[in-house]
Formats: structure tokens, sequence, C-alpha cells
């Protein structure tokens, strides 16, 4: 992942704007571009969880107390994936903490239509 792109995460991140749809959508559309333009499957593999929000979001209204879940997972997930590309650690490492971060959040997904927390 670029560096550019792990700046671009970090700003995101800073601003905690992760439930405005639009900067959202623009994130995901510039994860899109990079992956189609370097090729880089990482920034791909990210889009899939930031989608899967966005497409709850969309939903309706998200309560309180799941958007708390979301928040606590998603943040420091995407702290890790921009601490492990700042490191220079292998893809392999960067994948195992994405797919973390959306293993998390398809748990709060289910949960919330369980009613289990």
């Amino acid at each position: 992942m670029r560096p550019e792109i792990v700046d671009e995460l970090e700003e995101f991140v800073r601003r905690g704007r992760l439930w405005n749809t639009e900067e959202l959508e623009a994130l995901i559309d510039l994860l899109r571009h990079e992956a189609d333009v370097s090729g880089d499957g990482i920034t791909r593999l990210l889009c899939t969880p930031l989608e899967s929000l966005l497409v709850r979001m969309r939903l309706g209204p998200v309560p309180a107390a799941v958007a708390a879940d979301v928040e606590a997972v998603v943040y420091p997930r995407l702290w890790k994936v921009m601490e492990a590309a700042r490191d220079g650690l292998p893809d392999a490492e960067l994948r195992t903490r994405i797919e973390v971060l959306n293993r998390r959040l398809a748990r709060i997904f289910a949960a919330e239509g369980t009613g289990i927390s």
C-alpha cells in the first residue's frame, strides 16, 4: 500500500467522519481507484469492510449501541492496517488485519439482526 494511501486513511480516521456517507464513499472510491491503477490487492481488500458499513448505513439509521460497537472496531483496526503498511510488514499481515476487521464488522451486523450484543 502506497504511503499516500496510508496518509489518506489516517486523515479519514483523524477527521472522525466514519458516519458521513459522502466521505466514506470517497474513501472507498479512492481505494478502488488505487487498486485498479496499481493492481494493489490490499487496497481492494480494504474496500470490503468499508463497503459493508456503507451498505448498512444505507439500510437505515444505525442504533447508537451498534454505532459505538462499529467505531470500536473500525478505527483501531484501520490503525493496525496503517501501522503494518508503514512498518513494511508483508502483505499477508495486512490481509490478516483487514480480514479481522471484516469479520468483526460482520459479527456486529449479524448480532444487530438478532438482538444479541
